[in-house]
C-alpha cells in the first residue's frame, strides 16, 4: 500500500512538471491560431509588414496578422467592418477595391479583423482575382491564409512570387489603416502646393479628377512623387496602380515591374532611369526659377 501511495504520487507530480513543456509544445489544441503555415515553404504571412512605407505596426497588428490568416475565426469581432465604415477616408478605399456592388459589411463578413479583409481586398486586385474566390478560400470552415488561398487561385505564380505579393497586400492594408488615422497634412503635397510653378507643371501630368494633394500623398518626396508621375506617362500604366504600390512601400522599378510583368530586367532598369532623370530636371527647373524669381525681388 505504501508503495502504491508513493507510485500515484510521483506520477502527480511528473504530470504537474511536465505541463508547462508539453504547454509549449503547442499540446492541447495550442490556441488555435495557425501559426507557421507555409506555400510552398514560402511562409503564408507578410513579414516585415510593419518595416513598410507606414512603419504603421508591430509584429502583433491588425495588417500583419491580417495578411498571415491565422484562422482565429473572429469575424468581425475584432476591428471589423464596424471600424472601416465609421472612418470615411478609409472606407473610401476600401470600396475602390471591391467588385462594383459590394458592400464593405457584406465583404468583410467572415474576416478576422479589418487588417486580413483590407489585405485581402489589395490582393485581388493586384492579382485580377475574384474577391469573392479568394473570399471563399479565407473564410469559413477550412479557411485558408492568404499565401495559400493565393496559389491556389493563381498556380501560375511561384513560391517567390506569393510570397510577394502576400507581403505588398500586407503593407498596403498597414498603409491604409495608418493614412486614415492621420490627422496632419501630407508632407510632400504641402511641399510643392508652395511653388506655385511646379505645382502648376505637376498638375498638368496628374490623371483627370485628382488632385495634387491626393496624387502626392504617401510618397516619400518630391523626387520620387515625380518619377512615378513621369513613369505613367512614359508607359502607359495608371498613375494610382504606381501610387499605390509605391506608396506601400515599392520602389518604382518593383512597381514597373509588377504592373507590366512581361517587360524585361533591362527595359525596366531603363524606364526608371529616364523617369528619375526627368524628375530631377523638373525639380531643376523649379528650384532655378525660385532663384530667379528671389534675384529678381531683391532688386
Amino acid at each position: 500500500m505504501k508503495n502504491y501511495r508513493m507510485f500515484s504520487i510521483s506520477l502527480a507530480m511528473g504530470a504537474t512538471l511536465s505541463l508547462p513543456l508539453w504547454a509549449q509544445r503547442g499540446g492541447g489544441g495550442g490556441n488555435g491560431l495557425g501559426l507557421g503555415r507555409t506555400v510552398g515553404g514560402v511562409t503564408g504571412g507578410a513579414n516585415g509588414v510593419a518595416g513598410g512605407a507606414t512603419g504603421a505596426a508591430s509584429e502583433t497588428s491588425s495588417a500583419t496578422v491580417g495578411a498571415r490568416g491565422q484562422g482565429r475565426g473572429l469575424g468581425e469581432s475584432v476591428g471589423g467592418a464596424g471600424s472601416i465604415t465609421n472612418n470615411a477616408a478609409l472606407s473610401s478605399r476600401v470600396q475602390t477595391l471591391l467588385p462594383s456592388g459590394e458592400s464593405i459589411s457584406n465583404a468583410a463578413a467572415g474576416f478576422e479583423d479589418q487588417g486580413q479583409f483590407i489585405a485581402a481586398a489589395h490582393a485581388a486586385h493586384n492579382l485580377n482575382i475574384p474577391f469573392d474566390q479568394l473570399k471563399a478560400q479565407m473564410t469559413g470552415k477550412d479557411q485558408t491564409s492568404l499565401g495559400k488561398a493565393i496559389q491556389k487561385l493563381r498556380p501560375d505564380l511561384d513560391g517567390k512570387d506569393v510570397k510577394e505579393n502576400v507581403k505588398l497586400a500586407g503593407q498596403q492594408s498597414s498603409r491604409d489603416i495608418a493614412q486614415a488615422s492621420s490627422k496632419g497634412k501630407d508632407r510632400v503635397a504641402t511641399s510643392i502646393a508652395s511653388d506655385s510653378k511646379l505645382s502648376a507643371r505637376l498638375t498638368a501630368l496628374l490623371p483627370p479628377g485628382t488632385t495634387l494633394t491626393q496624387a502626392a500623398a504617401g510618397f516619400k518626396n518630391q523626387g520620387q512623387f515625380i518619377a512615378a508621375l513621369e513613369a505613367s506617362k512614359n508607359l502607359g500604366i495608371p498613375f494610382a496602380d504606381l501610387q499605390d504600390r509605391m506608396t506601400a512601400g515599392e520602389s518604382l522599378g518593383a512597381a514597373i515591374h509588377g504592373l507590366k510583368p512581361a517587360m524585361t530586367t533591362a527595359d525596366v532598369d531603363t524606364s526608371v532611369e529616364t523617369a528619375e532623370k526627368q524628375a530631377k530636371n523638373v525639380q531643376l527647373d523649379a528650384s532655378m526659377n525660385a532663384s530667379a524669381n528671389a534675384s529678381a525681388s531683391a532688386k
